[in-house]
């Protein structure tokens, strides 16, 4: 009853979200298997709208460090390894709050959750706008892993920024941070990789790498960091010199590449392939098996846009590629053989288990995935 009584104070700190113009109207809570369900109802200027969470508890709670992570969109990317480094997973859903509520409604929630729950830390993971909100209330987080902001937070608060090429490839390109990243943040860019991998409507094969990898293994640095002064690894993000005006970059003739987007943007240089240099290359592109572009284009002009990259994957022999008058070379052209290329998988990825880039347990998903590659 004691712990149902903070969270209910805990949500209805809410009321004071927003300003002087905010009500709490209505509080529940309900228990769902090993979830707990939280729903809040408030006025804003007159106006109500809902807020939904969800609560999740670690097996074995680390007694010396009490600490929660808040996500804003629900995923299984970071999920389980929070609640297995012993966090509580609160999920946050503020969507139906006006864009000026969330972040005065995160700043007063989350500084009455860490004296309510007795926190010790609050991690925050969230992407795009949602990064953004959590980027203006920072001063309620102890450390924030940000996918696609465009804002940062200012000291003490501990950040580590990620972002993919479909941020320099979209209707509108991310605008450059001018200077590097100042010393409570980490910039990492995924070269090769894009948010959305479940678009439809594109003409192109969907570029359907995941980010879960890089992800898994920036929180655990930003865990680190913040639990223990552990310094993550250094940035890895695009330097002026990394990036080149779209127009100028030189495309391989590659079958069924989809027109890149026009207009004034810089984006990341490429190679022979047309695969991005800069930033993480994580091990499936540091070996690739196609080209991964972070742009596609829309098949029906009537239908949904297309959001989503491209992945046109390289031929698995010459006699193949120069049937279809590609110049890529071919998968046996550049590995020779499966087990090379396993083999050298397993280097690359052990590499950046090293770095602290990639968990082992992803380094020998790749490796696994490598044993299948089409050759």
């Amino acid at each position: 009853m004691r712990a149902r009584a903070r969270r209910a104070a805990l949500l209805a700190s809410l009321a004071f979200a927003g300003g002087a113009h905010a009500e709490f109207v209505k509080f529940e809570t309900r228990t769902n298997g090993a979830e707990e369900a939280v729903s809040a109802t408030v006025k804003l200027d007159g106006e109500s709208y809902e807020i939904a969470g969800t609560l999740l508890k670690p097996a074995q709670p680390l007694a010396s460090t009490k600490s929660i992570l808040i996500e804003m969109q629900p995923s299984d990317n970071v999920k389980p390894l929070a609640l297995e480094h012993g966090l509580a997973v609160l999920t946050l859903d503020l969507a139906k709050l006006p864009d000026k509520a969330r972040e005065p409604a995160l700043r007063d929630v989350l500084g009455h959750l860490r004296g309510a729950l007795k926190m010790k830390r609050i991690l925050g993971r969230a992407q795009g706008a949602d990064a953004d909100a959590m980027s203006g209330a920072a001063s309620a987080f102890d450390g924030l892993l940000l996918e696609d902001a465009t804002r940062e937070p200012a000291a003490p608060t501990r950040f580590i920024a990620t972002w993919g090429a479909d941020a320099y490839w979209r209707e509108k390109p991310r605008i450059e941070f001018v200077k590097s990243a100042p010393p409570n943040g980490r910039r990492f860019y995924l070269a090769g990789l894009v948010s959305s991998t479940t678009a439809t409507n594109c003409v192109a094969p969907i570029n359907a790498r995941a980010s879960a990898p890089a992800q898994r293994a920036l929180f655990v640095a930003l865990d680190e960091w913040t639990a223990k002064g552990v310094a993550p690894p250094a940035s890895r993000a695009p330097l002026d010199s990394d990036l080149a005006p779209a127009q100028e970059l030189k495309w391989p003739k590659i079958p069924a590449l989809p027109s890149p987007p026009q207009g004034d943007r810089h984006v990341a240089k490429i190679d022979v392939d047309g695969n991005e240099i800069a930033g993480l290359r994580l091990p499936d592109l540091a070996l690739p098996i196609a080209t991964f572009a972070g742009f596609n284009a829309q098949r029906d002009k009537k239908g949904r846009r297309c959001v989503a990259g491209a992945a046109l994957p390289f031929a698995a022999t010459k006699a193949d590629r120069e049937k279809n008058a590609d110049p890529r070379a071919s998968l046996v052209e550049r590995y020779g053989s499966r087990a090379y290329f396993v083999a050298t998988m397993r280097i690359v990825a052990d590499k950046l288990v090293k770095e602290r880039l990639l968990l082992q347990k992803d380094a020998d998903a790749y490796v696994a995935a490598a044993r299948s590659a089409p050759f």
